[in-house]
């Protein structure tokens, strides 16, 4: 089914699923007006325990009350977290628990295709963690299982609500920068996050790591920041050139970047956007997170969102940007360009469960689905192919 698209900036659409039956699924609001969605987590590391939990206990009309975990330790914190919670052995027996209305898949990246054609046959919503598939393929397999199922399928792309890209998509509605000619998008460090550096189970490095389990940091923060692009400037990028660094004893890349190339007012490339996405773990001082120069001024900030950090202290909520993050923007202002006083908006994790929770009872379209993050997914595969050729690609939607 068609999306229907809204303005953010000219130029620049954003997805809105309209409310239909056949895109929002089965809507179960008659039968849970009077008790609270169920929730199943597969996978209780990080992401299933710090992200989602945390944020799940914070959303009155929805409960954890199953977890499958493979980890005794993590079994154990699931057990100590949600002491009234079923401890299924196997994906498959939470898949069967009637108690279950929605799947939390919070596993690595390559199990994402067939946890979610398991969980949607048994009639389960589903919310898978990004990346949300290895490839365009396998993520229009999972869409077409939830839509014949009947039921709601979205990813977790919980950065669509940074206070940083809230603040960014604020900037160019309103036009702060006039037309913008670039924008740099960058998440970029030394340390190696627990993610990368811990082993797992009887590997001697973390699953992120590994091409196998769909690891490295483009495809893990890749699908942040160019679900971003998307949204801030549209899924058909003329073409894309993108190229890999390989500094550690890995094999998938340790720092990626991606240009993407948008065609301008008059169809013409030379006068369009230019969007450069840049992820890497290899980098002492780390990049600006956003630098946009536009044909009015320009804009930059610092910093990442500072709700991961708050997460882990079990702090959940609307939270703005770092007074040290605070974003710079310089206008022409009577034909000199100065310092304009900006104030950033705060970003808010929780809006996400909220809204599938209210999607869930069929009180609000699903803000985050599953064919809504397949265009970010298409560029991914055509920044996969670049690096590994040398070439410039175009990706598929574009080519349609």
């Amino acid at each position: 089914m068609p999306q229907t698209r809204r303005r953010v900036f000219p130029g620049t659409p954003c997805y809105d699923a309209p409310r239909s039956p056949a895109l929002l699924g089965r809507q179960d609001g008659g039968r849970m007006a009077d008790r609270r969605i169920g929730v199943g987590i597969v996978g209780y590391g990080l992401a299933g325990r710090i992200f989602h939990a945390t944020l799940i206990r914070h959303v009155p009309a929805m409960k954890v009350v199953a977890v499958v975990t493979r980890d005794d330790a993590r079994r154990a914190n699931a057990k100590s977290d949600h002491p009234e919670a079923r401890l299924h052995a196997t994906p498959e027996a939470l898949f069967a628990d009637d108690g279950v209305d929605v799947v939390v898949i919070a596993t690595p990246h390559d199990t994402h295709l067939p946890l979610t054609l398991a969980a949607t046959a048994a009639g389960k919503h589903v919310i898978c963690d990004k990346v949300m598939c290895l490839d365009a393929d396998e993520g229009e397999q999972m869409c077409a299982a939830a839509e014949a199922a009947g039921v709601l399928l979205s990813v977790f792309q919980n950065r669509r609500w940074d206070a940083d890209y809230l603040t960014v998509q604020d900037v160019l509605a309103r036009g702060l920068v006039g037309e913008p000619f670039v924008i740099e998008s960058c998440v970029t460090g030394y340390r190696l996050t627990p993610g990368y550096k811990l082993p797992s189970g009887d590997l001697p490095r973390a699953w992120r790591t590994y091409a196998e389990f769909g690891g490295g940091p483009f495809r893990d923060w890749g699908a942040h920041l160019l679900d971003q692009a998307v949204q801030l400037a549209g899924d058909t990028p003329l073409r894309v050139h993108a190229d890999f660094q390989y500094r550690r004893d890995w094999d998938v890349e340790t720092a990626g970047t991606a240009l993407l190339t948008y065609a301008g007012p008059d169809g013409r490339i030379g006068d369009g956007l230019r969007y450069v996405v840049e992820v890497g773990n290899i980098s002492a001082i780390a990049r600006p997170r956003w630098y946009i120069r536009g044909s009015e001024g320009a804009y930059l900030q610092y910093g990442r969102d500072a709700q991961e950090a708050a997460l882990h202290r079990g702090e959940v909520g609307p939270r703005p940007m770092d007074p040290e993050n605070a974003p710079r923007l310089v206008r022409d202002v009577s034909g000199t360009m100065q310092d304009v006083p900006f104030e950033g908006k705060s970003g808010n994790y929780l809006a996400y469960y909220e809204n599938v929770a209210e999607a869930i009872r069929g009180e609000a379209t699903l803000a985050v689905t599953g064919r809504s993050v397949l265009p970010s997914i298409r560029i991914i595969d055509a920044a996969m192919r670049s690096a590994s050729t040398g070439s410039v690609v175009m990706p598929a939607a574009a080519r349609a």
